[in-house]
């Protein structure tokens, strides 16, 4: 065991917490549509709602493989 390379657990976590925040996922995806139709303008706000959501379920799983 020793031997094995480390594995980062937060990409997963993410993954699956992503799951957990639909409204600020479509959100942000209308929000990504909408930009790509005007072809300017950014989703700055959507995207740090969305990550603010995913990192509020993340927090207290991450610390479980802590040591």
């Amino acid at each position: 065991m020793a031997d094995e390379e480390p594995v980062d657990p937060l990409p997963k976590l993410r993954e699956d917490c992503l799951k957990s925040c639909p409204k600020a996922k479509a959100d942000y995806d209308s929000c990504v549509k909408r930009i790509e139709a005007k072809g300017e303008g950014d989703c700055e706000a959507w995207y740090f709602d969305l990550i603010h959501c995913v990192d509020k379920c993340v927090a207290p799983k991450i610390f479980a493989y802590t040591k």
